[in-house]
């Protein structure tokens, strides 16, 4: 047993008091000679024997009271797990996620929780070492720090946007109390422990003890612009952009009447009402069309209290002047007509041995038209090419080709034997999601592409027929790749094969073709995003990248490759916000948008023992965050198991004692 209070102890010498008066109060016996034996009968015969032992009974109640008592103030504990000496190493994490911005009973949670810490801190011994943490992993968290300094980060500490994310901040615990010589460690966690979804649970040191401070927040209503995307994968000038918006209501009342404001280059464009039941979700749909091609910013926005930080989403979106597309092989005349006179296309033709590789990123669409094989370089560029989004189009050559390096690369279907059929397609498939918003109604006796002779498709799994003749027989498949997507036909543009070429249809199915790249534009990322964000940019010869917002500009790592800028944000980027992405000539070659990630817009807390379930390897307490359990914790974090409380109550047991030998041990 140690104390937390030693200097207390010298007042054991209180004790000498009862001494004192007792040593004072002995008397000797005396002889009485009565003449009248009669008055024996009135007179009270005392035991000198019995009057010692209550004198020594009383005087022991009373040492024993004051000793207890003196021994209580002195903070007694027995040291957890049985250490006795060294030192012991406290971690306090103290939540500044937007979450905590939210009021409780008695307040900002934030304020509150500093509050709780600096009481904890306050009430350590001097020479403890604090270990301060918050959702950044800021450099003082890897310190050892007094309890002064302790008290001062806490002071200076402010919410961030950076979510919470406990499993991170347990490990840097764990990190700090392996790297160092500690015989005990306690972590205190202050926060509303939100189950935003995050990985919180961590492998740490079992001899790490977690307390769980919860504080915890009256039920708001909030509401919150969740995400949005582009309905369409490519967005050109002069044309509808439509976007879709999914706004969450995170509360549990109905929200009755609200809107959303579209801004377009700080213009606005548009403004939907809504209404919205809680804890239910709503896609709304919006659109503007941009006069010019080159980079969009956006902003919508909302108007909703107290919990702000949600009510804006910032997007970019790169309007093209054109679709690229490659031809690859035979120029066929059915393809230029196709493209060549819509100026929404830009057509290039080239052989099979005079093409780019390194350009092939900065196409949309690529069509092999008529190639007899295809070697093993080609196929694996058409590999990155189909990984990363985008979308290519087989058309055999009339004689048998040779595709399998295209076949291993892709996954793609093989040609079989040519099959002779004079079968018109099925008006059925006209019906298929890939012609969805082409056709209003199909007429019953439409006139479909008549087939006379068409290459056998074998089966694969990742495959799916988008047109097929009467008796089954694939004409377009569809296989899934990566990102993007691979379209055969089973036959040849050549007359002799079918009258497809000088069918609509095909116009259509071309159209779908290059319209429908899987390589969809992200509009927006989440600050803090732990992965690479690629960009579409007009240059390519950039190295050095910096993101700037207003007047502060802030230098990131990048790579470049094909087409795409590549890089990985870090987390001096704070503010969500319209970002140009800007090379070493101070020249903006694109743009991106960051926004508050929308984890902390959810009220999903965990509850006492779900916390105590994510730990099952450590001595793990959790209680609600009140100066009450801050105390308790405190006597537990400077000592162990406290035994104060024990010696208060031996102290009254032997007051109780004293009174009742005093009232019942007659003399």
């Amino acid at each position: 047993m140690n104390f937390q209070n030693p200097n207390f102890l010298w007042a054991l010498f209180l004790v000498a008091i009862p001494i004192v008066i007792h040593l004072f109060n002995f008397r000797k016996y005396k002889k009485v000679i009565f003449s009248n034996v009669q008055m024996l009968k009135h007179i009270q015969t005392e035991s000198k024997k019995t009057r010692q032992i209550k004198k020594w009974l009383v005087l022991a109640t009373r040492i024993l009271a004051i000793s207890a008592l003196v021994f209580a103030f002195a903070r007694p504990y027995i040291p957890l797990n049985g250490v006795s000496q060294g030192a012991n190493l406290v971690s306090v994490y103290l939540d500044n996620s937007q979450s905590m911005n939210a009021e409780g009973e008695d307040g900002q949670l934030f304020e509150n929780s500093k509050n709780l810490a600096r009481e904890l801190i306050g009430n350590l011994p001097p020479e403890s070492k604090v270990q301060i943490i918050d959702n950044t992993l800021s450099p003082f968290s890897n310190k050892l720090q007094s309890t002064s300094n302790a008290i001062k980060i806490i002071d200076d500490m402010d919410i961030t946007f950076h979510p919470n994310d406990l499993s991170k901040v347990l490990q840097r615990v764990n990190n700090v109390y392996v790297s160092n010589d500690f015989s005990s460690q306690q972590t205190i966690a202050i926060s509303d422990f939100q189950n935003n979804g995050l990985p919180q649970s961590a492998l740490i040191d079992s001899n790490i003890q977690l307390n769980f401070l919860q504080v915890e927040p009256v039920k708001l209503q909030n509401l919150s612009i969740d995400s949005a995307w582009l309905s369409e994968p490519i967005s050109r000038a002069g044309e509808p952009v439509k976007l879709k918006v999914r706004v969450v209501n995170n509360g549990t009342d109905r929200v009755e009447s609200s809107s959303m404001v579209l801004k377009i280059n700080e213009v606005q464009q548009g403004i939907e009402s809504f209404s919205l039941d809680g804890n239910s979700e709503l896609i709304l749909d919006v659109a503007f069309t941009p006069s010019t091609a080159g980079w969009i910013e956006g902003e919508l926005s909302i108007d909703d209290v107290p919990v702000v930080f949600d009510n804006n989403y910032y997007f970019t979106i790169l309007v093209k002047k054109s679709i690229n597309v490659l031809q690859v092989g035979s120029a066929s005349n059915e393809i230029r007509k196709i493209f060549e006179n819509d100026a929404s296309f830009n057509l290039k033709s080239t052989s099979s041995s005079s093409i780019d590789f390194g350009s092939l990123e900065s196409y949309d669409f690529i069509v092999l038209n008529g190639l007899s094989e295809i070697t093993s370089g080609l196929a694996e560029q058409l590999k990155q090419f189909v990984s990363k989004g985008g979308n290519l189009l087989v058309i055999p050559s009339e004689k048998k080709p040779d595709y399998s390096f295209l076949e291993t690369a892709l996954g793609t279907r093989a040609y079989g034997s040519l099959q002779q059929k004079d079968l018109s397609i099925r008006s059925a498939d006209l019906k298929h999601p890939f012609f969805k918003g082409v056709y209003s109604s199909i007429p019953r006796n439409i006139l479909l592409p008549k087939i006379a002779k068409c290459y056998e498709l074998s089966p694969a799994s990742n495959s799916q027929n988008i047109l097929q003749l009467k008796d089954g027989t694939a004409v377009l498949s569809k296989t899934f790749s990566g990102q993007g997507a691979v379209y055969q036909f089973a036959l040849p543009l050549n007359k002799s094969f079918s009258n497809f070429s000088n069918h609509e249809l095909l116009v259509l199915t071309m159209l779908n073709m290059s319209f429908s790249t899987s390589n969809k534009q992200q509009i927006a990322y989440n600050l803090f995003h732990p992965s690479a964000i690629n960009v579409s940019y007009f240059s390519g010869s950039e190295s050095n990248l910096s993101l700037q917002k207003d007047d502060n500009n802030i230098f990131v790592e990048s790579s470049l490759g094909g087409g795409r800028l590549k890089f990985w944000l870090n987390e001096t980027i704070s503010d969500a916000g319209l970002y140009d992405i800007v090379n070493t000539a101070g020249d903006s070659i694109a743009k991106v948008a960051l926004n508050n990630t929308r984890l902390e817009s959810k009220q999903d807390y965990f509850e006492s023992e779900e916390l105590k379930g994510l730990f099952p390897y450590n001595q793990v307490v959790t209680s609600s965050a009140v100066s009450a359990s801050v105390k308790n914790i405190t006597s537990s974090l400077a000592s162990g198991k406290a035994l104060w409380k024990i010696f208060i109550l031996l102290s009254l047991i032997f007051l109780l004692m004293e009174i009742l030998l005093l009232r019942f041990l007659k003399s």
